[in-house]
């Protein structure tokens, strides 16, 4: 009885092995896709961020530059602000201060904006792909004791087959 009973579990326990394999694979690949998809999106955004703060950092210099030089102010210079009246000086100051300001506060929306829709498009993804791992952590456990069985079984078909075999020592 241990024999069939052992070859009947070995064939059954490797069935179930097989299709917990097939089904890590499966898991194991959209886990790989998804966990690509949010690398791909979270490198995308910081380079987008990087860029609009580079045009904007662009932007507010280029804007500095020019009222300089309605004022006669060489930025690149520093020795021309030396000739120039004090009045002149403090306003082109208060100028740069002002767009500074203004740059900071349209950094801080852009990374306010950015921060909504990292959220509003990645964590969909990254709910998804801890959904995978955990169903890929479950299958491993469940493989673990779907191949002990497998191996038990087998170990019982084995010690039934030699129950089987037949004793020409007379010995019994």
């Amino acid at each position: 009885m241990g024999f069939l009973s052992g070859a009947y579990g070995k064939l059954m326990a490797g069935k179930m092995v097989r299709s917990l394999q097939y089904e890590m694979t499966m898991v194991q690949s959209q886990l790989r896709r998804i966990t690509r998809q949010v690398d791909d999106m979270e490198k995308f955004f910081s380079a987008k961020e990087s860029s609009i703060k580079a045009q904007m950092q662009a932007a507010m210099n280029g804007s500095v530059f020019k009222y300089g030089e309605q004022l006669g102010i060489n930025p690149q210079d520093p020795s021309s602000m030396s000739k120039l009246d004090q009045s002149y000086i403090a306003l082109y100051n208060n100028y740069q201060q002002q767009q500074q300001q203004q740059f900071m506060m349209a950094q801080s929306a852009w990374q306010n904006t950015f921060e909504m829709m990292r959220e509003a498009m990645l964590q969909p993804l990254k709910d998804t792909e801890d959904q995978l791992q955990t169903q890929k952590d479950n299958l491993e456990s469940r493989l673990k004791i779907a191949q002990a069985e497998y191996d038990a079984k087998k170990e019982e078909e084995k010690a039934g087959a030699k129950n089987l075999a037949p004793d020409y020592t007379g010995q019994g």
